[in-house]
This record gives C-alpha cells, sequence and structure tokens, in this order.
C-alpha cells in the first residue's frame, strides 16, 4: 500500500490472526515492523517466516496488562530503529459467558487486556510521536455497535465498546500533536478462535452466515488491508473514526 514504505510501526498480539495478516501486509509494504506479543507465544519463529530475509520484521515480548512492560518495549523500539511512525492495538481475548457465570477475575481479565492494554499501548507509544506525528489504530469491533448473537460476550462488547469511543476521545485530544488515532470494526472474521468455535458449535456459524449479507467469514487479511490504510499516508485526513470491515453485518 502507498505511504507505508520506510515507516515504523508496532503490532500487540501479531502473532496470530488479524494481527499476523497486519504484518505481512505492512512488511510486503515495504515497512519495519515490531510484532510484540506474550512471550509464550511463536512470536520468533513467525516474524522470522514473515521476515524472509529482509530484515524488516522483529519480534518483542511485550505484556499489555502491564504499563510499565509497554513503556520499557517503547523505549526500546525508539533506541533500536529511531523512533515509532503507527502502532496497532490488536492484542486481545474474547471470553463467551453468561453474564451470571462472570467471576471477578474473568471480568477483570477481559478488562485488563482488552481495555486497559489498548490505553496503556495507545500512550505508551505516543509519547515518542508528539515530535514526529504518528498514526495509531485501536482494534474495535461488530461487538461495539450492537448486540451480537446468539454468542453472550458481556465483558468482550463493553470493552470494544469503550476502544471504539477512546478512539475518537484520543483522536481529537492528540490531533494538536500531530498524531492520529483512528479505530478498525472487524467482523467475525477467519482466525484460530472462530475455527474453534466452528468444529464445537457450527449451528452457532451457521446463525452468523445469516446475519452477514455478503454470506461468509472476513479474512483476516481484510481487516489488515483497513488497518494498513489508517496508518498510511492515505489516510491523512481520517481522525477519530470507526472503519467497520463486516461485510454489512445485520443491517438488511
Amino acid at each position: 500500500m502507498e505511504g507505508l514504505q520506510n515507516k515504523t510501526i508496532v503490532i500487540t498480539g501479531g502473532a496470530g490472526g488479524i494481527g499476523l495478516a497486519t504484518v505481512r501486509c505492512l512488511a510486503d509494504s515495504g515497512s519495519r515492523v515490531v510484532m510484540t506479543d506474550l512471550v509464550s507465544s511463536d512470536g520468533e519463529r513467525l516474524a522470522a517466516e514473515v521476515d524472509a530475509g529482509r530484515d524488516l520484521v522483529h519480534f518483542m515480548p511485550i505484556d499489555v496488562t502491564s504499563a510499565d512492560s509497554l513503556t520499557r518495549t517503547a523505549d526500546e523500539v525508539v533506541r533500536r530503529f529511531g523512533g515509532v511512525d503507527g502502532v496497532v492495538a490488536n492484542a486481545g481475548i474474547a471470553v463467551m459467558s453468561d453474564a451470571f457465570a462472570y467471576t471477578e477475575a474473568s471480568w477483570r481479565q477481559t478488562m485488563s487486556i482488552n481495555l486497559d492494554g489498548c490505553f496503556f499501548t495507545a500512550q505508551s507509544f505516543a509519547r515518542h510521536m508528539r515530535e514526529r506525528g504518528g498514526s495509531i489504530v485501536l482494534i474495535s469491533s461488530i461487538a461495539a455497535r450492537t448486540v451480537v448473537r446468539p454468542e453472550k460476550c458481556a465483558a468482550y462488547s463493553a470493552t470494544k465498546a469503550a476502544v471504539e469511543h477512546l478512539a475518537a476521545l484520543l483522536g481529537v485530544e492528540w490531533a494538536s500533536d500531530g498524531i492520529r488515532v483512528n479505530a478498525v470494526g472487524p467482523g467475525r472474521t477467519e482466525t484460530p478462535m472462530i475455527e474453534r468455535i466452528a468444529k464445537e458449535a457450527p449451528e452457532m456459524v451457521a446463525t452468523w452466515m445469516d446475519q452477514v449479507p455478503i454470506g461468509r467469514l472476513i479474512r483476516p487479511e481484510e481487516v489488515a488491508n483497513a488497518v494498513a490504510f489508517f496508518l498510511s499516508d492515505l489516510s491523512s485526513g481520517c481522525n477519530g473514526t470507526t472503519l467497520m470491515v463486516d461485510g454489512g453485518y445485520d443491517k438488511t
């Protein structure tokens, strides 16, 4: 994609699903990509595989539930590569649960990763963008705007609604610093989590298909393309907005 060459971009949750597809998209567009994920992920191997000897993709372990971990990683990225031009706050979890079944621990874990982690990711890297400008993309969801069904995921949906509004809040607040903040809202996407659900509850996936006019799941690379657009110079006039990549979900 135009306008991504020679940019340094960081992606949290980069070792799988939408994150990994975005790593591939950005590297193929000429960006230097810092793939971050948990120490326990297969990040090192995946980064080397995607990089294919181009010296564009680098892995760094990170824990988005720790503001200190995010700050250290942001400082290290700037030290190693001279600055940061973009960040994608992609790390997240989606636990389906009846609302009565949530424990305090499971509720707070979802909030810590999906919402707190998103904010502190943006904050940590934005501090290094204030003098040079940059673009931040937060990953929201169709669950931010509507009650998804038949699954039950109150904690996940609440965090994604907050994330979408957070993009608008930060986009306005940081615009004077030359930092744009936008969000991408994927529909149900072909990720390992969805593949697992398809095996365990195929009737649920059939219901999903009825809700999407294009009649299929979204592909990770389709979401990655939207993320890349917001990171690129092509979206220079976009700020504080959310782009839905949902196949027309539930609009009929």
